[in-house]
């Protein structure tokens, strides 16, 4: 897992204390630049190498992956840093995602470059993409509007499904362990001529863990979990480098949870996630590349409960989207890229959705030009861009964004970024139907952020480190609450100063790898000078892991400190440490024994109030591959 570093001032002592230990336990001999170099797509939308990159990115790999042998993404997402992770109990039960701070709501889920999630809550349920279907994740930190939109306040998540020019062959995998958990999974991907293909499907069931604290009525039961998913594509490259590409994904999830204000219910979700692209890129002459690619991402979850079997209420996003990009390369390190962007939201749900004038409310266009300028400069490098969005309910925004890179010498290089963010607001926001309760506010305007960075980066033979500063300032934060009639309703009424840093080490000792990151986050509402919930500040994280003959061996530390779980902080959740272990054993050379143990220590601790996460718990597994 190749992971980045970033930190700041109100820390200045533990920082230096996580500094030093990075130090230390990278000490080997400064050398020449490793020749190694990894790809990164989503920080311009255009392929770079990763040491060139100028934004906070950590990648995650196929190999990553195998290596984590993780359930679900917030296993995954558990072990990159500035991530920090809310759930309501075990697998498949909704889970937030807090980039360096900045809310839930503000990270932009990508899919094979396609927008994902739920029009009417604004959030993606990633803990349901299983990761037998992905090919590997990038994780962009900071604000990326000038390239994305909306929701980009916090950053970019993109998950790139596996397909033929990823990794080849074909494979078997079953697993099981703690919880009656049974995994399976099987898949194959390869060319042939100017072909490729794939094809992948996988499977999950667990009795999982008894979710809420309160026992009371039915809560006191165990809540299950079921995944299935299937992942295809083909392509075929034309004699003149021109491309053509059909990508689909599917995931089907059913999932049980509880309700403390009900308890006489057995609620249970199911989750139906697709994402079907097509994709064309055509090199019109040898500096123009075009790319067309047209789409759709669907969402759709059903609530029942299995006392009475109730419908308790279903939303459905289906989003249809169009993108067109031109990259005109000058020379090599020279790239204009122009694009235009657009989507279209239409939800179907069991809320009638009205606008101000009582109109019926249930779809919303956005249309987008994006600019952006990548310049070469000997040790300097500058990116600028800017996208203007027309959103058909809202409104207009436009955002810009300026980063530059200047190389110190052949091993460290100094990093500052500007960029503007933005989220529009949400159905439910905009039109959630008037009751005695609730009701939405359709004058709402977008949330904007002003994003700052800076970097220092060193860069050797046999480790690399990256010390980060930011600062996001976030302006007409949507927030639910009553009014004078007592009617709760959004509005836009706050804003917060998000401030931090990241320090990130990564170490090759002998056949030791060893990845460290310590990040500390301020998140404070401007108008309470209060810290904002469910963010912990200080979050740290090492992964090891070692070859030794037949064997692969892995260690993952996580310590977090307590974090608030109401705006006035006179609550809060402990702080906690886990610790993981896993292992592979090649029996032979196409057959690999995996054992995966978490929360080694029986650690009892809680990740959202009122909620359990598991104990002591292990998995068990066999690979077989071709």
């Amino acid at each position: 897992m190749n992971i980045c570093i970033y930190s700041n001032r109100p820390a200045l002592r533990p920082l230096a204390r996580a500094f030093s230990l990075a130090l230390l336990a990278a000490a080997p001999v400064m050398a020449e630049e490793s020749s190694r170099e990894e790809v990164v797509v989503t920080a311009t939308r255009t392929a770079q190498p990763a040491s060139e990159v100028l934004s906070s990115v950590s990648l995650v790999s196929r190999q990553d992956i195998e290596a984590l042998q993780p359930l679900d993404l917030v296993d995954v997402f558990d072990k990159v840093p500035g991530l920090d992770i809310t759930q309501s109990g075990g697998p498949g039960s909704s889970a937030s995602l807090f980039i360096r701070g900045n809310d839930s709501g503000h990270t932009l889920f990508l899919v094979d470059g396609q927008r994902v999630g739920s029009a009417t809550l604004g959030s993606t349920s990633f803990q349901l993409f299983s990761p037998e279907q992905i090919e590997r994740i990038e994780v962009v930190r900071g604000a990326h509007s000038s390239l994305y939109g909306s929701d980009a306040i916090g950053g970019v998540v993109q998950i790139f499904t596996r397909d033929g020019s990823g990794t080849r062959g074909s494979y078997v995998n079953a697993a099981g362990g703690s919880h009656n958990t049974y995994q399976a999974a099987a898949g194959t991907s390869g060319s042939s001529g100017s072909w490729r293909y794939a094809a992948n499907v996988s499977y999950l069931e667990t009795d999982g863990i008894d979710n809420l604290v309160d026992d009371s009525g039915f809560n006191s039961d165990d809540d299950g979990y079921r995944n299935q998913a299937l992942n295809a594509s083909i392509g075929y490259r034309f004699a003149n480098d021109a491309d053509l590409s059909l990508r689909y994904l599917g995931t089907d999830a059913r999932n049980e949870y509880d309700i403390a204000s009900a308890p006489e219910q057995k609620p249970y979700s199911e989750g139906w996630m697709q994402n079907i692209n097509l994709r064309g890129s055509l090199p019109v002459t040898d500096y123009w590349l075009s790319t067309l690619s047209l789409g759709q991402s669907v969402d759709d979850t059903e609530n029942y409960d299995d006392v009475t079997g109730a419908d308790l209420g279903h939303f459905r996003t289906t989003r249809d989207q169009l993108f067109w990009q031109n990259d005109l390369s000058f020379t090599e390190d020279d790239i204009l890229t122009l694009a235009y962007e657009y989507y279209d939201d239409g939800v179907d749900s069991s809320s009638a959705y009205e606008g101000a004038d009582g109109r019926a409310v249930s779809s919303r266009s956005n249309e987008a030009w994006i600019g952006e300028l990548q310049l070469g400069m000997g040790p300097t490098n500058v990116v600028l861009g800017v996208r203007s969005d027309d959103n058909e309910e809202f409104g207009s925004e436009t955002t810009g964004s300026a980063s530059m890179g200047v190389n110190l010498d052949g091993h460290h290089r100094l990093v500052a970024s500007w960029a503007q963010g933005f989220k529009a607001p949400t159905f439910n926001d905009l039109y959630w139907p008037a009751s005695a309760y609730t009701e939405g506010n359709p004058d709402l305007v977008a949330e904007s952020s002003d994003n700052r960075e800076f970097s220092l980066r060193g860069d050797y033979d046999q480790w690399g480190w990256s010390l980060t500063y930011f600062e996001n300032t976030v302006d007409d934060l949507i927030n639910w609450a009553p009014g004078a009639d007592f009617v709760y309703r959004p509005y836009n009424v706050d804003s917060a100063r998000i401030e931090g840093a990241e320090l990130m080490s990564t170490a090759q000792l002998g056949a030791w790898l060893v990845e460290a990151s310590y990040t500390y986050v301020e998140a404070r509402d401007e108008q309470s000078d209060a810290l904002l919930p469910n963010r912990a500040r200080s979050n740290f994280i090492v992964n090891v892991d070692r070859p030794l003959g037949r064997w692969q061996l892995g260690l993952s530390l996580k310590a977090q400190d307590r974090r608030y779980t109401n705006a006035a902080n006179t609550e809060s959740l402990p702080g906690y440490a886990t610790l993981g272990v896993r292992a592979q054993y090649r029996l032979l050379d196409s057959l690999v024994a995996r054992l995966r143990v978490d929360n080694l220590l029986d650690k009892d601790y809680q990740l959202n109030d009122g909620y359990n996460q598991d104990g002591l718990n292990f998995q068990l597994g066999l690979s077989y591959s071709l």
